[in-house]
């Protein structure tokens, strides 16, 4: 696939690319579009330009996964950080502004039913559905959002999102659900589909 540059052209009708004055952020949004579902932001990337050691410009790049809960609405934290000024490694349905380069690849997604060769015919529809292509505006769904980290820190919660398999959702990691909780032992989150192996939760907060 090839690889696009992004420039500040405006093309997708929402002003400045950047947000709280930040003209030259760049952003790249990532989206999953599931039967009967509309479509959901999943991942970010955000580019924002920077001066390093010596005074030398340079670009901070950040990743943050984000997921939607039924109760709580949007969850992301940021994942990761780096890969300079080389492509941003995209698959399936994204929306880009900002001085930045594209690297499209097909779309892999897979049903979580189904097996290799990921065949099955929900993953094909899946496919299909999230068959890689650009945005050229952001969905509706956002509530008019000019930049979309200024529209998760306003609307969303910045934790970690933890899933729930009793509850079917998604929730924060400061608003556990009853099913779920902290592991001291293992420094992580022990639920019902990844339990952490303690013999009680009491054990998991000694």
């Amino acid at each position: 696939m090839h690889a696009e540059k992004v420039t500040l052209d405006g093309e997708a009708g929402h002003g400045r690319p950047g947000g709280r004055g930040v003209n030259a952020r760049a952003i790249v949004a990532l989206f999953h579009k599931m039967p009967g579902r509309r479509l959901e932001l999943f991942s970010l990337t955000v580019i924002t330009p920077c001066t390093l050691f010596g005074g030398k410009p340079g670009i901070q790049r950040d990743i943050y996964d984000v997921e939607l809960s039924r109760k709580y609405g949007y969850l992301f934290d940021k994942s990761g950080s780096g890969g300079g000024n080389s492509p941003v490694p995209v698959e399936g349905i994204y929306y880009a502004c900002g001085d930045v380069r594209i690297k499209e690849h097909p779309c892999r997604l897979v049903d979580p039913k189904d097996k290799p060769p990921w065949r099955g015919k929900r993953t094909r529809l899946i496919r299909r559905l999230n068959k890689t292509r650009r945005l050229r505006a952001i969905p509706w769904s956002l509530d008019g959002a000019v930049d979309l980290l200024d529209w998760l820190e306003e609307h969303g919660i910045e934790q970690d999102s933890v899933w729930c398999s009793e509850c079917d959702d998604v929730v924060p990691g400061d608003e556990l659900c009853d099913h779920c909780w902290w592991c001291d032992k293992i420094g992580w989150y022990s639920t019902p589909s990844e339990r952490c192996g303690c013999a009680s939760r009491r054990i998991c907060d000694a």
